[in-house]
């Protein structure tokens, strides 16, 4: 069962920071997807839902916000680093 990375896409820089939190998927995205587009049409699972208004650090600003848009949060697999630009 692959452990996914979590990361957001901050407001303050427009860029992309880990959170320091793994979640433990059975059946995840083959690729870095927001948790929007992933569990769209379906359920999410409670680890996945005790994200929503869980803190998050900007590394450049250095504010912390809650995470409110299931868009802004990314599974990422274990050993990738690149997340999608945002359309």
């Amino acid at each position: 069962m692959p452990a996914y990375e979590i990361y957001f896409r901050c407001n303050d820089c427009k860029r992309e920071h880990p959170i320091h939190l793994k979640i433990h998927l059975d059946h995840g995205p083959d690729r870095t997807q927001s948790i929007a587009d992933f569990f769209r049409g379906r359920p999410m699972p409670p680890q996945v839902i005790a994200l929503q208004g869980h803190k998050a650090f900007c590394l450049k600003t250095g504010r912390t916000f809650k995470l409110e848009h299931n868009h802004q949060i990314f599974l990422v697999l274990p050993n990738v680093s690149s997340i999608p630009e945002e359309k």
